[in-house]
């Protein structure tokens, strides 16, 4: 059973989604609450700790861009936008959002992204994204990738030289020249990562500062496998920061 939550100010809105869900997955969606706000919100998923939010973007006290914001750093459930406004996909899209419902909500397609997400789910649900987590706390060096059909992949972290961005999926790029795709967004995949030497240099791309070959002031880097990225101008200043801290050289 999935449990999720709503967060719509309009209860014709509301109604609307909740019935649907309700009469096609009743059996394996569990709506636990509704919230109409960003405070309210906040509140709802600190108490239910949900795995699916439908957020709306446009609520009573502000954004559900401003929702997302307060979870930046700890966020562990997925997000279906339900939105009037048709200008927003993109900004949704930089939010890592499992996907983007133009509202009225049509039951054919959401349908189709609620079946698409339990079809995510079986191959990589919450407790496996907390196990892989724990190793990288624990300091392994090795991590465990779901890939298709529930497999895994065991890479050593320093076979990754960078990780790519692909909507709620992620690319990741080994020094043996293969690409490897994981059911979870590069946000998480940060998440995961963090305390090692990976670095976000901008919004679709996560680096492995052991693979970079040279860097220049212009923002570009050039990594182990010769290829060129460029770090963004909103993280430059704090890129070359952390490379100051870690006395970080290149031999």
């Amino acid at each position: 059973m999935i449990n999720a939550i709503i967060i719509e100010d309009e209860s014709s809105s509301y109604n609307h989604l909740k019935q649907i869900l309700d009469f096609e997955y009743g059996s394996s969606i569990i709506i636990l609450g509704h919230a109409t706000g960003v405070k309210s919100g906040i509140k709802l998923i600190n108490d239910m700790h949900p795995e699916l939010v439908f957020l709306d973007i446009q609520l009573e006290d502000g954004t559900g861009f401003e929702l997302l914001d307060f979870f930046s750093n700890t966020a562990t459930f997925e997000v279906i936008f339900t939105t009037g406004l048709r200008d927003y996909k993109e900004k949704a899209m930089d939010y890592f959002a499992f996907y983007y419902l133009n509202k009225p909500i049509q039951q054919d397609q959401l349908t189709t992204v609620i079946d698409r997400f339990l079809s995510k789910k079986s191959a990589f649900d919450v407790e496996k994204y907390f196990a892989f987590k724990n190793q990288i706390e624990n300091k392994s060096k090795k991590i465990s990738l779901p890939i298709a059909n529930g497999d895994f992949i065991i890479l050593d972290l320093d076979e990754i030289i960078y990780c790519e961005a692909d909507g709620s999926y992620t690319h990741f790029f080994t020094i043996n020249n293969k690409t490897y795709t994981t059911s979870n967004n590069l946000k998480k995949v940060e998440t995961i990562l963090n305390n090692t030497t990976f670095f976000r240099i901008h919004r679709s791309t996560l680096l492995n500062l052991k693979h970079i070959k040279q860097f220049n002031t212009s923002g570009e880097i050039k990594l182990s496998n010769d290829k060129k990225l460029i770090v963004s101008s909103r993280n430059k200043a704090l890129f070359l920061k952390t490379l100051k801290q870690l006395n970080y050289s290149i031999n």
